[in-house]
């Protein structure tokens, strides 16, 4: 029972290494083709992550660095002064405090240029600190705020344009050109509406005029009736 209470590994490292010696391992074959160690998936993945990033992340405008690790009793004008020094190009520089007020030893650094940062963090990240009790730590920011929109939008290639049509173009066209004309329409001067044409009379019958003859035969139909 009192195997129970070591550990797996001194479990592991007591057993009698003659198990071992019973192994034997097969002769390799000099016919064999040798052939380079796989890598672990999880080292090519990796790899292809860092690849995608080294793409994507563009450091032309990235001017930020923020230094760790800086001794708590160093002034602002020290740790200016020995950067402005060693690497130049120090446009301004910023200190973290606690809600005390005392420096955390984190400092932030804007430099006037991308080329500047990327010298500092590449000379002075992993640096040592007071004879070894310490390492710097640099980390470069990468804003993309600071990138201008003209390197960010590129022009749209003209086969592609040369597909996209116009969602209702030919209905938006007609609705512009209705407009227009209505516009047109009521800037124009109003003009008097025609005048109607009189209907023309008709002309009563002429009368036919009475031969002597005629008047009196009805003289004398007159007096007979009488």
């Amino acid at each position: 029972m009192a195997s129970l209470d070591k550990s797996l590994d001194d479990i592991i490292s007591s057993k009698p290494k003659k198990f071992a010696s019973k192994t034997k391992t097969a002769p390799k074959s000099k016919n064999l083709v040798s052939k380079k160690p796989v890598k672990p998936a999880a080292k090519v993945l990796a790899k292809a992550v860092q690849l995608k990033k080294q793409k994507i992340l563009d450091t032309t405008y990235a001017t930020k660095v923020v230094v760790h690790g800086l001794p708590r009793d160093l002034p602002i004008n020290a740790i200016k002064d020995f950067f402005q020094a060693q690497v130049g190009g120090v446009q301004n520089i910023a200190l973290s405090y606690n809600e005390r007020g005392q420096f955390k030893g984190i400092a932030t650094i804007i430099f006037k240029s991308s080329t500047s940062a990327a010298k500092a963090v590449e000379k002075y990240n992993g640096a040592p600190i007071d004879g070894g009790s310490s390492k710097l730590k640099l980390e470069l920011i990468i804003d993309p705020s600071k990138r201008p929109l003209a390197s960010r939008i590129g022009e749209r290639p003209a086969n592609l344009a040369s597909r996209i049509k116009p969602v209702g173009s030919a209905k938006v066209q007609a609705a512009k050109a209705k407009l227009q004309a209505a516009k047109a329409k009521k800037n124009q001067p109003a003009q008097p509406a025609p005048k109607k044409k009189a209907a023309p009379k008709k002309k009563a019958p002429k009368k036919e005029k009475k031969t002597l003859e005629q008047l009196d035969q009805e003289m004398e139909d007159y007096f007979e009736k009488n």
